[in-house]
């Protein structure tokens, strides 16, 4: 009987300790499961980065990234940790290339020496959801301050060009010069000159990498040449423009319209006017008819009051005067009474107007 007692106590040991083993085999083997690394499937690159930039350069990067999973629906980024720096299309879309492999160019700007490049942040998502997320770690290019002249416009671009421009009376000291530029890879909003009266830009686009603006510059009308320099990033040197100032006659033609075929319309109307009355003068000679006198009166009169610049035009109190005649032109003088102005030209809903302190600017025609 106490043999028995003892083979029985053995056999629950045994059994017992197994049961413990068994227990902590599980338990390190579910553990082992969990501390797993999950498989990396994002992987970011730059693909191209400047090592050296200015202050005011607008300059690209290039980002390169592989993404190993099928299964994503979307692809969205985001910056992170930037200073003093300006990121000019965070919203750029990524563009496929081949297999697994996305492409994005974002244009970005330092504001000052001391800017600092951002972190790149990737999300890639399925139904909504995101599945996985990968981060490209920031690389600051040196950064660099040009020193240029009075005639600095401040811009720096991979290359640059006027399209057109236009010079006009301003007022009795001073001219208006409109130029519509266009430029690569270049801070266009950037520009403007220490030398002139005043000066802003009025318009401006882009499609990047292109940009362009309609600056405009108030100049003394003793100023022969309007000059400026840009830095050409392209040869790193700066490159001078110099523009002979010719007045544009101020009455027959309009300061945002850079197209000569404008004045040219005007001379058409001038002849058709001239050859419709040469013809009703010849048939009041030969039929003598008064009604062709009539006529010939009617139109001398129509003629008169379309060619005549002294129609005074009522300014309201309040009323924003425009430096061109587009919506978003810049504003240089509010009325503070109701006054009485000279009308000068119409284009669209806007009059051209000369201002009893000599200044000529546009009013919108719909809202005064």
């Amino acid at each position: 009987m106490k043999k028995l007692l003892v083979l029985l106590f053995c056999f629950t040991t045994v059994i017992f300790a197994q049961s413990i083993y068994d227990t902590n085999e599980s338990n390190e083997t579910k553990n082992s499961t969990i501390s797993l690394p999950k498989a990396q499937s994002i992987f970011l690159s730059y693909k191209e980065k400047p090592s050296t930039v200015y202050v005011g350069e607008l300059f690209p990067i290039k980002v390169k990234v592989i993404i190993a999973n099928d299964d994503f629906e979307d692809i969205t980024s985001s910056f992170q940790n930037s200073e003093n720096l300006e990121i000019i299309n965070p919203d750029a879309k990524w563009q496929w290339f081949s297999d697994n492999i996305f492409y994005n160019t974002f244009y970005m700007k330092a504001n000052n020496i001391n800017a600092k490049l951002p972190s790149l942040r990737l999300n890639i998502y399925q139904n909504s959801y995101k599945i996985d997320s990968g981060t490209l770690q920031a690389a600051t290019p040196s950064i660099i301050k040009l020193n240029g002249t009075k005639q600095f416009s401040g811009v720096i671009a991979k290359s640059l060009k006027i399209k057109k421009h236009k010079t006009t009376q301003f007022d009795d000291k001073s001219f208006i010069i409109v130029l519509e530029i266009e430029a690569m890879e270049a801070n266009l909003k950037d520009f403007s000159l220490k030398w002139v009266t005043r000066d802003g830009i009025d318009s401006s686009s882009s499609n990047l990498p292109y940009f362009k603006i309609y600056y405009y510059a108030i100049i003394p009308d003793f100023t022969k040449n309007f000059i400026f320099t840009y830095f050409n990033r392209s040869s790193n040197k700066f490159e001078k423009f110099s523009i002979p100032i010719v007045v544009t006659d101020d009455k027959i033609s309009t300061q945002i319209d850079l197209n000569p075929a404008e004045s040219s319309l005007q001379i058409y109307k001038d002849g058709a006017y001239g050859v419709m009355a040469l013809i009703l003068l010849i048939l009041f000679i030969r039929r003598r008819k008064i009604a062709y006198i009539i006529f010939l009166i009617g139109l001398i009169g129509f003629v008169a009051y379309d060619k005549n610049p002294l129609n005074s035009v009522k300014i309201d109190k309040g009323s924003n005067i425009k430096i061109l005649p587009t919506k978003k032109s810049t504003i240089f003088y509010t009325t503070n009474r109701t006054l009485y102005a000279q009308k000068l030209d119409e284009k669209d809903d806007y009059i051209k107007i000369l201002l009893p302190n000599g200044k000529i600017g546009w009013i919108d025609d719909s809202k005064n």
